[in-house]
């Protein structure tokens, strides 16, 4: 059973693509990705193909698998990127195909998603357009919305024999990680997170990595680091308040962990994922 279906908001908005977009895949790129592309088209490598994106369909992506995108000449989007706070759930969404897509002119949930995404950010083309001010609850709570109905349409079409139990270590594992996800701003220790898991230290820093492919504390700063995408994309808090409300007390040691991570400075990120911004 999957106890927690909460999805992270990484960032969104409408993006007017050219061939400046095209580019390797890097660590941004990590989470799921929903496109509602509004005129002209790109491409999308992934690892098992290449895919092409283009108007008139609704795109749900994993950029976990996404090698290179390039756009020829140009393509505007409405775009969201997101992570499920479920480590279960994200197992279940790697069993999928990496690109999927549904036509926007369908009766029922496609048509339904590109018009509330358009009347969230707001049509590019209305005279009366103007970027969005704040980023209310109510807006918030309609994203999760759109993109939980999107994951729902997505998971119907997985029958039982399509999703892969989880590795019996991964339920040994629960414990950690559900503590990791509440206490991910301190700063835990090796034997703290082994004690969750009822072993010593040292094996179960191996055992950790076997199982999920990084170490504890690489998967700590990944979830510090997702959180601060979405506070910097969708508040004002500087970054000095960005970086102690994930667990950084130095405002430049965040920073350059940021950097190092995303190819990008905290700055450069919110002006690029703003989510309340509109680049047209």
């Amino acid at each position: 059973m999957i106890e927690n279906i909460n999805l992270n908001l990484l960032s969104g908005g409408f993006f007017r693509c050219d061939p400046t977009w095209s580019r390797d895949a890097n660590s941004l790129d990590r989470c799921y990705k929903v496109y509602f592309p509004v005129s002209g088209a790109a491409s999308l490598a992934m690892e098992t193909g290449d895919y092409e994106v283009k108007t008139g369909r609704v795109y749900f992506i994993s950029g976990f698998k996404l090698r290179r995108q390039v756009c020829a000449a140009e393509m505007k989007v409405y775009w969201l990127h997101f992570i499920p706070e479920s480590f279960y759930l994200r197992h279940v969404l790697d069993q999928l195909p990496p690109v999927q897509s549904w036509s926007r002119t369908e009766d029922g949930w496609p048509a339904r998603s590109y018009k509330n995404v358009c009347r969230l950010f707001e049509h590019p083309f209305s005279e009366q357009n103007r970027p969005r001010g704040d980023i209310s609850p109510s807006t918030v709570c309609r994203v999760s919305a759109l993109l939980l109905n999107l994951v729902a349409h997505c998971l119907d079409g997985v029958g039982k024999n399509t999703v892969q139990e989880m590795h019996p270590d991964f339920y040994r594992l629960r414990p950690t990680l559900d503590f990791m996800h509440l206490h991910y701003r301190e700063n835990l220790t090796l034997s703290k997170m082994a004690e969750k898991a009822g072993m010593a230290p040292n094996y179960f820093h191996r055992w950790f990595k076997q199982v999920l492919g990084v170490t504890p504390f690489e998967y700590i700063v990944g979830e510090r680091l997702n959180q601060a995408r979405h506070l910097l994309a969708s508040t004002r808090l500087s970054i000095k308040e960005t970086a102690d409300a994930v667990g950084y007390r130095d405002p430049l040691y965040f920073s350059r962990v940021f950097s190092q991570r995303l190819h990008m400075h905290p700055t450069k990120y919110r002006a690029m994922h703003q989510f309340n911004r509109r680049l047209d």
